[in-house]
């Protein structure tokens, strides 16, 4: 009697040790999964394409490509960050000039700085599984570009022009509000889409003219034509759409 209370109680012992590991083991687990359906604190993630339409055209469009966005989390919903795109790299080429020869034809050089630079300070609040909203300030820094060493072929005979053209456009504000999904894949890669409404202002364009009146006997042609004949009024705000696709990592 006694010796099969004895196994009666080491069975008994066992049986609830082993039960005890499971549970334990299940707990475990399901934290484990709770901590991997978590979002991450830091996303990091990469633009390759997106889309832009303006109201107002023609208007100084925005290269919206090639962005990198850098965002943490202070909550598992509320995420605060920036944008930051380096823009189109500075640019020299060679076209045609249909007002430099009396034939209507003859070459210009045109030089550009680095266009399309600009910052987002974003925000973004997932309000329902991986939906978000963002609210967005931006600014996009200005540009330079130079028009010179106009060239007119009168035969074999090639002239190169005493005038150049300067514009200088200033930096511009822009604010957007946006509806986004992103959902992290495998626990560590990012993907997502987002699509922003915003308003941008047109921002300042000065234009410097330096020519020599005594070659033209006047006023240089392009001159006239480009001041009085081609209209170069400052757009108003312009209203814009945009959508964009974005992969990266979450840590």
């Amino acid at each position: 009697m006694l010796k099969t209370l004895k196994y009666t109680t080491l069975v008994f012992i066992a049986i609830n040790m082993f039960t005890s590991i499971l549970y334990a083991e299940a707990i475990a687990d399901s934290e484990s999964n709770l901590e991997l359906l978590k979002r991450k604190n830091l996303h990091i993630y990469y633009t390759p394409f997106a889309t832009t339409q303006y109201t107002e055209y023609p208007f100084r469009i925005r290269n919206e490509n090639r962005t990198f966005s850098l965002l943490y989390g202070f909550t598992e919903k509320f995420y605060l960050g920036f944008t930051y795109s380096r823009g189109d790299s500075p640019k020299f080429k060679t076209q045609i000039d249909l007002n430099s020869s009396p034939i209507g034809f003859g070459l210009q050089d045109i030089t550009k700085t680095r266009e399309s630079e600009f910052f987002v300070l974003r925000s973004q609040y997932f309000f329902f599984g991986n939906f978000y909203g963002s609210a967005n300030l931006g600014i996009e820094k200005g540009y330079k570009q130079e028009d010179k060493n106009f060239r007119s072929f009168q035969g074999v005979n090639t002239t190169v022009e005493p005038y150049s053209k300067t514009t200088t456009y200033s930096d511009r504000f822009f604010g957007t509000v946006g509806l986004g999904y992103r959902k992290e894949v495998f626990g560590r890669l990012l993907i997502g889409i987002e699509c922003e409404y915003g308003i941008m202002n047109s921002g300042r364009r000065n234009q410097h003219y330096t020519f020599n009146p005594q070659f033209y006997n006047g006023l240089p042609p392009k001159y006239i034509i480009d001041k009085f004949v081609i209209t170069n009024e400052s757009k108003p705000n312009s209203e814009f759409s945009y959508i964009s696709l974005y992969a990266g990592i979450a840590i």
